[in-house]
Parts: structure tokens; C-alpha cells; sequence
């Protein structure tokens, strides 16, 4: 859990680096476009600054003609004279400094613009030749007149080019500045973009990171919540089933079978269903728990559809796909196994993860188990194998509940064999604990799977016998006597017999307490009969009076319910009313 803690913790603070070192990367990108934005801005502030000046020389140069024109063209000495004073002494020198500075201006332009330049200075100084040729001031009015029109000719050239200068460096200017700001906006884009795209990848990639966390913790969640599950375990048939669906959930495409190694049978039997049309019905018909070879061994046994092993399991080879079989062990010993099967073999990581699995298990089954068989035993006569006074009580109150709530058919044989103290006072204790074990077994071969039968204290006992009407619980009363009847103590001469009473439920009574009342009733009505014998309980509450008796050797037969004629004298095969027996 550290290691996932640090890993985590790691993975965070790399994503949280790469996202601020993408962001310094972009911040000082987008700083340096935006400086070279503004170099790209100077630059056409540059050229506008040119348009600027070149547009302010022309103006000088339009003074400069319009003053020489106007020079020209006058008749008056004197305004000629101080109007061409003022063109040589300020118009054209101001002019040729303009013209240095666009000069400079235009230092590092292609050849083809300083050409232009050259070519557009050899114009003006053609005009400026004529504007500063002597001996302007004496001439005759027509050749002034001349010379004008010779200065317009030769200025209109300068003229134009000065327009197109100006209109290039405007345009220029504009160019420049539109590309400069496109630049940077693409630029600013795409690193914008890239930023995003990094900080998106490493915020997935912590994403990424963190679900394989969490992919990996799962198991150790579902580890947790097994474990907890087990400890609320309500006997060991359920915990094999949290055992096997824990198992299915936690392996994809995995279908799980808990075998259970039976060693008062010699049998290894599965506790939890089998998958539909597994062979696994046919290998464990009469398979022995080393016919698993994790049992056997104590290992895992693994199959594998591909190439066969040297020693194969008879249990698990004929399950399709690949298949894991894991022993269930606690303290060095082997209580059985968990196969699991899929059609892809199980990784490492999963084979330790069902280890960890059975592992866990292991000890709450054992646990299980022992305590259920504590409970049997407490809930056993040691000496007749039956169940106990407390087992009879419990049957008793459980059974009549099911009974009463079902409307269903009950009867109660109360026995007590006859004379069970002449036996212990003639042949001993162990005589008569042989007695008591022979009559357990006599009543577990008579009785059916759904009868109970069991030690009610010394030497009674009693059988409750579920849907079981009067008429088949008076057959089955007989042939218990018959079979006790029929047990010898060797060496001896002493019979063993017993006297039993019959009541049942809802023809005598609709209690439990008076149930057992009147069977108890009808005990010992048998009892002062002679005994040896079968008493049904009489309809009258406490009564004394037989109701129906099975004759022994010494008793005539009574009348029989619902009949005017007598019952049999003599043991042996005895007429019974036309009733369907259970």
C-alpha cells in the first residue's frame, strides 16, 4: 500500500512539473513572439516613418518649385531676386538634407529600391540645376519665360516618383504590419495549442496512471470485502459459496467448483453446483480424494488444453479450456480443493491472486466445520449415535411448528424398553449400553430419511414421524417393536423388547404439549398391559383407557378403531384398517 501511496505521490508531482514546465515553455514562446512582434512592428513603423519623411520632402520640393516658378515668372526684379534668395538659401539646402536622411533611410533595401532612390535623385537634381544655374536674376524676361517651362518639364518626373514613394512606403508599412501581426497570432496559436495538447497529455497520462492504481487496488479491496463476508458465514455450505463467487467475480470468464474431501466416506465430493454439462459430474462419480492430484500433493495443479502433463489429474484433465487447481489447507493438512477452469490460462498475478483467495478461506471453513461438528456431538447420545434429550426438544417444538403450519400429519412414538434395569442389575452396565446401541440401530434401519428418532433420557425414545397419519404410524410403532424384538445380547437369554405409545396430530391433539401428554398416555397404558406392545392414545384427555392396541405374547386384542371386532391375541401379521400408509 506505500509503494502504491509513493507511486501515486510521484506520478502527481511529475504531472504537475510537466505541467509547469509546459506553461514556462509557452509563457516565454509567446514572450518571444510578441517581441518579435514588436521588432516586426518597429520595423513597419520603420517604413511608415519613411512614408512620413518622404512625404514631408515632397512638400519641401513643391515649395521649392512653386517658388522658382513664381521667380520666373515675375516681372519684378526685386520680388524675383528675394524669392530666389530664399530658394538658395533655405529651400534647397533644407531639401538635399531631406534627401541624405531618405538616403539613410533606405541603406539596407533591395538593389532594386536603392535604384529607384538613385534614379528619383538624378531627377531632382536636374530640377535643382536649373533652379540654382547663375545668372537668373539678369535674364531677359523670355528666356525666364523659357526656363520655366523647361523647370515644369523636368519636375512633373520628380513629382510622380515622389507620389509613388510615398504610396510604396504606405503600403509597405501596412504589409509589413499585417504580416508581423498574422505571424504572431499563428505562432502565439500554435504554441498556445501545443501547450494545451502537452498539459492535456500529461494530465492523461496522470489519469491513466491513477485508474492503474486504483485497477490495482481492486483486488485488495475485494480481498477486504471476502474477508469480511467469510467472518459472516452462517456454516460452512455458505462460505463455500462466497468462496466461489468471490473467485467468479474476481476472474473474468471463470467458472469455480469447491470439492470437499469426505474422509469418513473416502470421497471427494463438490459442495457448490457444477457448471452446465461439466465433465466434472462424471469424474467425481466415486472419485477418492487422491484422485486429485492437489490434494494428493498439496499443490497447485494446473491443466492446460496444450501440451499434456506427465501425470495428469482424472479430475480436472477432462474440464475444457485451462484450468487451476488450488488445495484447501490448514495446519499441513488437506480438507479439499478449488478448481478453476476458463478457456485462457490464469497470468501470475492471477494465481496469486487465487491463493491468497484459498488461503483466506482455508481456516474459516475448518473453523466452520469443526464448530458444526461440535454441534452435531452436542447434539448426539454418544452411546446410540441418536440425536439427545436437547436435539429431541428442539425436533420436537420445530417439527410440530412445520406440522401445524402446513396442516400436514404428524405422529409421536414415545419407547421405553421393558425391564432395562434387570438388564444393567443381572449383566452389567455394559450390557445395557450394548442394549441402548442396538436399539439406535434398530430404529435408523426401520425409520425413513425424513423420520427422527432419539434418546428422550436412560432408556426412552422417541420418533416423530412428518405426514405420517394414524393408521401408518401405528404400522410404523409395530415394526419398530418388532425390530428391537429381534435384538440378543450373545451369551445371554434375555430379551429385549419395548412398550411404545402413539398419539398424532391433528386426530389427538392440536398442541404440542398435549401430544406428548397423551403419548405419553398411551406409554403407559402399554406399560400396564404387559408390555412388549403398541398403544395408541385415547381421544379423551389423561385417559387410562387403551384406544388401540398391538397385542404382545400375553394381551388379547382390543378393538380396533372404527371396528366392532377384536384385534388379534398373538404377535405376528396383524390386520389393519383399509387406510394408505406413508
Amino acid at each position: 500500500m506505500n509503494a502504491m501511496f509513493a507511486r501515486a505521490t510521484t506520478v502527481l508531482l511529475i504531472a504537475l512539473f510537466g505541467t509547469f514546465l509546459v506553461v514556462v515553455v509557452a509563457v516565454i514562446g509567446i514572450l518571444g513572439i510578441r517581441s518579435a512582434t514588436y521588432q516586426g512592428k518597429v520595423i513597419a513603423g520603420g517604413e511608415l516613418d519613411t512614408a512620413v519623411a518622404t512625404n514631408q520632402l515632397a512638400r519641401e520640393m513643391d515649395a521649392a518649385y512653386a517658388t522658382a516658378e513664381g521667380a520666373l515668372r515675375t516681372a519684378d526684379p526685386a520680388t524675383r531676386s528675394r524669392m530666389l534668395g530664399t530658394l538658395d538659401t533655405s529651400l534647397l539646402p533644407g531639401i538635399d538634407a531631406q534627401l541624405f536622411s531618405l538616403q539613410q533611410l533606405h541603406v539596407g533595401d533591395p538593389p532594386a529600391e536603392l535604384a529607384d532612390i538613385a534614379l528619383f535623385i538624378r531627377q531632382w537634381t536636374a530640377v535643382r540645376d536649373l533652379l540654382s544655374a547663375p545668372g537668373l536674376t539678369a535674364q531677359p524676361p523670355a528666356a525666364l519665360a523659357a526656363l520655366a517651362v523647361r523647370l515644369t518639364a523636368a519636375y512633373q518626373p520628380v513629382s510622380a516618383h515622389l507620389n509613388r514613394l510615398i504610396a510604396k512606403e504606405l503600403n509597405d508599412a501596412r504589409a509589413d504590419h499585417a504580416a508581423a501581426a498574422a505571424a504572431a497570432d499563428r505562432a502565439t496559436g500554435i504554441i498556445l495549442g501545443a501547450a494545451a495538447a502537452g498539459i492535456g497529455i500529461a494530465w492523461l497520462f496522470l489519469w491513466y496512471e491513477f485508474w492503474s492504481i486504483r485497477r490495482s487496488l481492486q483486488p485488495g479491496r475485494d480481498q477486504a470485502e471476502f474477508a469480511d463476508a467469510l467472518q459472516l458465514a452462517n456454516g460452512e455450505a455458505e462460505a463455500h459459496q462466497l468462496l466461489r463467487r468471490h473467485l467468479e467475480r474476481s476472474l473474468p470468464a471463470t467458472a469455480a467448483v469447491v470439492l470437499n474431501r469426505n474422509n469418513s466416506a473416502d470421497r471427494l465430493e463438490a459442495v457448490t453446483p457444477l457448471p452446465p454439462g461439466s465433465p466434472l459430474a462424471q469424474t467425481l462419480r466415486g472419485a477418492e480424494p487422491r484422485s486429485c492430484l492437489a490434494v494428493r500433493s498439496g499443490r497447485t495443479n494446473t491443466e492446460n488444453e496444450g501440451r499434456p502433463p506427465l501425470l495428469s489429474c482424472s479430475v480436472c484433465a477432462p474440464v475444457p479450456g485451462a484450468s487451476s487447481c488450488v488445495p484447501l489447507m490448514v495446519g499441513g493438512e488437506v480438507i479439499g480443493s478449488v478448481l478453476l477452469s476458463r478457456p485462457a490460462p490464469y497470468s501470475e498475478a492471477e494465481e496469486q491472486r487465487i491463493r491468497e483467495s484459498v488461503s483466506q478461506a482455508a481456516p474459516v471453513l475448518a473453523n466452520l466445520r469443526n464448530l458444526a461438528v461440535a454441534e452435531i456431538r452436542a447434539a448426539t447420545d454418544g452411546l446410540t449415535g441418536l440425536p439427545n434429550k436437547r436435539a429431541v426438544t428442539d425436533a420436537l417444538k420445530r417439527t410440530f411448528a412445520q406440522a401445524a403450519m402446513t396442516k400436514a400429519p404428524l405422529g409421536l412414538l414415545l419407547l421405553d424398553l421393558d425391564h432395562f434395569k434387570q438388564v444393567n442389575d443381572q449383566y452389567g452396565h455394559a450390557a445395557g449400553d450394548q442394549v441402548l446401541a442396538s436399539v439406535g440401530a434398530a430404529l435408523r434401519s426401520v425409520l425413513r430419511n425424513r423420520d427422527f428418532a432419539g434418546r428422550n433420557g436412560g432408556e426412552e425414545f422417541a420418533v416423530l414421524l412428518p405426514d405420517t397419519d394414524i393408521a401408518a404410524a401405528l404400522e410404523t410403532a409395530e415394526r419398530v417393536r418388532a425390530a428391537i424384538a429381534e435384538i440378543t445380547l450373545p451369551g445371554t437369554d434375555v430379551p429385549v423388547t419395548v412398550s411404545v405409545g402413539v398419539a398424532g396430530f391433528p386426530d389427538h391433539a392440536n398442541t404440542l404439549e398435549r401430544l406428548e401428554r397423551l403419548a405419553d398416555a398411551a406409554l403407559y397404558v402399554a406399560k400396564r398391559q404387559g408390555r412388549n406392545r403398541v398403544e395408541l392414545a385415547s381421544v379423551e384427555a389423561g385417559s387410562d383407557l387403551p384406544g388401540s392396541v398391538l397385542p404382545g405374547p400375553d394381551f388379547p386384542g382390543p378393538v380396533l378403531p372404527g371396528s366392532d371386532l377384536p384385534g388379534p391375541a398373538v404377535n405376528g401379521p396383524i390386520p389393519r384398517p383399509s387406510v394408505p400408509t406413508a
